[in-house]
Order: structure tokens, then C-alpha cells, then sequence
């Protein structure tokens, strides 16, 4: 039973183990299909024709690609460092249960003998031979030998297996780094190129900017000769300016006398007409005196003529009052009134 123990508990430590290398071998190949991609899209195809090969392109794979390649470089070693910690590591975790596993199988085996021995020791029954604890102490050791081989076989297995990951990647990394070394040649060319066609732009440069000094001084002593001439400008614009206020206030003055001159001889026409019509008011106030002398003259005339007129009549009206009969006497018969007669 302690057998069966041991085979089940190693064989499940096996396979631990090969899981754990699996699980830890399915992000690396992700990783590794990762730094494809990069490495790929790093990738600077140079042409055969040097002249195709444009100064644009040189810049793009130096300005833009050479920062990636860095970083993927500087990736690149770090993940180095960390496989290397994780094998040490897994190394020294492998080797520590394997010695556990070997103190295991001493201890169940000692504790097997020794349960043997209480045993046979306190049981009085018949000793077989296939039950001689020689011979348990032989099949004992002889499945914890196969249970060990099983376990260095795994162990070896896994370190055949960490070493062609190990050899790959550094077949991998040494073909990278040979392309890299490529790339980084490439790149110095181009970078040499670029030194050349800089030192020629440069040249071209400081003979244009030569010229442009050149052309500077000429239209510098050019400002000179126009700013000397925009000033005697600026002073004859001034003495225009000055003539032309004076020429419009002499206009302006012209107009006013002539308008004050216009305005003095409607003034006198203004009173000679006032005059005139004082003189014809004073004429028509003389002769309204006169009609209202004679209006006077005649309204007197009138009255006079009219109180002899009263006198006349109210006379007349007397005299034929005489000849009236009296209202008081009833017994009087009325006596007929000649024609033209008043009552």
C-alpha cells in the first residue's frame, strides 16, 4: 500500500511538472509570435539599385525604425534575464523535490521494516518465504529505484527540453543578431550616406547664405537711400499738407466774407424795407385819423340829425294824441280816425 502511495504521488509530480512546463512554454510561444510580428515589422528590405533606395526612406528607417529596434533589443535582454532566473529557479525547485522524494521513499521504507518487524516480532504465526521481510525490503527498494528513475527520466526529459529551447533561442537570438548587425550596417551606410548629401546640402547652404549676406548689404544700403528719401518725403507730404490747410482756410475765409457781405446787404434791403413800411404804417395811421375825424364828424351829424327827427315826431305824435279820445271815458263812442292818422 505504501508502494502504490509513492507510485501515485510521483507519478502525479510528473505530471505537475510537465504541466507547469506547459503552462509556461503556451505564453512563451505566444511571446515568441509576438516578437515575429515586431522583428517583421522592423524588417528594412534593402533594394539592389542604391540610387531607388530615396533619402526618405533612409530617414523613415532611421527617425522611426531605429527607436523599435532599440526597444526591441533592450525587450529582448530583458526576457533573457528573466528565462535565465526562471531556469536557475526551476533548476533549484526540481533538484529540492527530488531529494524529497528520495527522503520519502527512505522513510516509507524504514517504516515499512519497521512495521514489519513489530510485526513478525509479536505474531507467533509461520514465516513464508515470499513474505520474508528481505524480500519486501528488496521489492521496497526496487519500486522506489523504478520510482526514481521514473523521476530522473522526467527530470532529464525537462532538461532536454529546457536545452533545445535554450539552443533555439539562441540560434534565434544569434540569427536575430546577425541581422541586426546587418540592419545596424545598413544603417551606418545610410547614415554615411546621409553625412555626405548633409555635408554637400551644408556647403550649398553656406554659399546661399553667402549670397543671401551679400544680397543683405545691397538692400540694406538700398533701406538707407529710401528711408533718407521716405524722410524728405515725409517733410515735402508735411509742407503740402501745411499749403493745403492755408489754401482751404483762405477759401474758407472767402466764403465767409462773401456769405457776411451777402448778409450785411440783405441786412440793409431788410431795413430799407422796414423803413418803407414804418413810413406807409405812418401814412395809413394818418389816414386812419383822418376817417375817424370823419367818422366822428358824420356820427355827430347823425345824431344831431337824428334828435331833430325825435323832436319832429314825438311833436307829431302829440298833436295827434290831441285829437284822440280819452281810454277812460266808456260812454264815449269811438270816433273813426281820418287815413294816415297814427294812435
Amino acid at each position: 500500500m505504501h508502494l502504490a502511495h509513492l507510485r501515485l504521488r510521483n507519478v502525479s509530480t510528473a505530471a505537475e511538472i510537465m504541466s507547469s512546463i506547459a503552462c509556461s512554454w503556451r505564453p512563451k510561444r505566444m511571446y515568441k509570435y509576438h516578437i515575429e510580428n515586431r522583428v517583421q515589422s522592423l524588417a528594412v528590405s534593402l533594394p539592389d539599385d542604391s540610387e531607388s533606395y530615396s533619402f526618405a526612406e533612409r530617414a523613415e528607417n532611421y527617425y522611426q525604425k531605429r527607436p523599435q529596434l532599440v526597444a526591441l533589443l533592450h525587450d529582448l535582454h530583458h526576457r533573457y534575464l528573466y528565462l535565465a532566473d526562471r531556469y536557475s529557479q526551476s533548476l533549484h525547485r526540481h533538484r529540492r523535490r527530488a531529494s524529497s522524494v528520495s527522503s520519502d521513499i527512505d522513510v516509507e521504507a524504514d517504516s515499512a521494516s519497521s512495521d514489519a518487524d513489530s510485526t513478525l516480532s509479536f505474531q507467533s504465526l509461520p514465516v513464508h518465504p515470499l513474505r520474508d521481510p528481505p524480500a519486501a525490503f528488496a521489492i521496497a527498494n526496487a519500486a522506489s529505484d523504478l520510482d526514481m528513475i521514473v523521476v530522473e527520466l522526467v527530470l532529464a526529459s525537462v532538461e532536454r527540453d529546457l536545452l533545445e529551447s535554450e539552443e533555439v533561442e539562441a540560434d534565434r537570438r544569434l540569427a536575430e543578431s546577425s541581422r541586426k548587425i546587418e540592419i545596424q550596417g545598413s544603417l551606418v551606410e545610410v547614415l554615411e550616406a546621409e553625412r555626405m548629401v548633409l555635408l554637400g546640402e551644408n556647403a550649398r547652404l553656406g554659399f546661399l547664405a553667402a549670397s543671401a549676406e551679400e544680397k543683405a548689404r545691397g538692400v540694406a544700403a538700398e533701406l538707407g537711400y529710401m528711408r533718407r528719401r521716405a524722410a524728405d518725403l515725409a517733410r515735402v507730404v508735411v509742407k503740402l499738407r501745411e499749403d493745403h490747410r492755408v489754401c482751404l482756410l483762405g477759401r474758407k475765409i472767402e466764403g465767409l466774407q462773401a456769405q457776411i457781405y451777402g448778409l450785411e446787404r440783405r441786412n440793409r434791403e431788410y431795413l430799407e424795407a422796414m423803413a418803407r413800411r414804418e413810413k406807409e404804417k405812418r401814412e395809413a395811421q394818418s389816414e386812419a385819423d383822418l376817417l375817424r375825424e370823419e367818422n366822428r364828424r358824420l356820427r355827430e351829424e347823425a345824431e344831431a340829425a337824428a334828435r331833430g327827427t325825435r323832436r319832429r315826431s314825438w311833436w307829431d305824435r302829440v298833436r295827434k294824441l290831441e285829437w284822440a279820445p280819452s281810454p277812460y271815458a266808456m260812454h264815449v263812442k269811438e270816433a273813426k280816425a281820418p287815413k294816415g292818422c297814427f294812435l
